[in-house]
């Protein structure tokens, strides 16, 4: 099991996908009986020039393969695990242990864990 995100375009004040997906989850965080493990987490990413803003939402292992049917509609991509300095990073909801696992600083180095 990995860490994995979904990548959308920024749009504020309100972004019907991260809201639906935000809603899918918890459903599916539900119907698990709120499996240890579980979390989910938003982020900023901007590029240099401020202009191409994206919402990042990250599944940790266990909310990866609980919400495996939402991956159907937004797929996912793998990861690695997200920093604590991450612009604008927030727990969204599950366990709360897993802060504890996040990285502590964002690297330059951006590649795909696989």
């Amino acid at each position: 099991m990995s860490w994995n995100r979904i990548v959308l375009p920024l749009v504020l004040p309100k972004c019907a996908d991260t809201i639906e997906i935000g809603s899918l989850a918890l459903d599916c965080y539900i119907r698990a009986n709120k499996p240890e493990g579980f979390a989910l987490f938003h982020a900023d990413e901007r590029d240099e020039a401020e202009i191409d803003h994206k919402r990042i939402i990250y599944f940790s292992p266990v909310a990866s393969e609980v919400c495996r049917e939402i991956s159907e509609k937004y797929p996912f991509e793998p990861c690695r695990v997200p920093a604590r300095d991450e612009t604008h990073i927030a727990y969204v909801f599950g366990d709360p242990r897993v802060k504890g696992q996040l990285r502590d600083t964002v690297d330059s180095d951006r590649l795909v864990v696989t």
